[in-house]
């Protein structure tokens, strides 16, 4: 069994091959996710674009598991169309 890396790039990597549709991001030293989005209530927006969420987690091996993991989980999410910003337990800082 192959041992996993925890890098940003190596994180991204695994995504994009599970056709996941969202990405890790590392700003300063904490994570967030980037994905296309449904525009959150009362933005004034009527189609879907891509958006970031901040996830709060330190960019470290333990933060970029976890952040993979909730990427894969949005990713599911957003493939059966039942993303919501209610109750999702990601209506975290944005940045368009």
């Amino acid at each position: 069994m192959a041992i996993k890396r925890w890098t940003v790039e190596a994180v991204n990597a695994r995504l994009k091959a599970g056709r996941v549709g969202v990405q890790v991001l590392q700003v300063g030293n904490r994570l967030r996710l980037q994905a296309t989005l449904p525009p959150k209530p009362g933005s004034g927006r009527d189609r879907p674009y891509q958006q970031q969420i901040a996830l709060g987690i330190y960019a470290n091996p333990d933060g970029l598991q976890e952040a993979e993991t909730k990427a894969r989980e949005l990713g599911v999410l957003l493939a059966r169309g039942s993303f919501s910003w209610i109750g999702s337990g990601l209506g975290g800082t944005c940045g368009d």
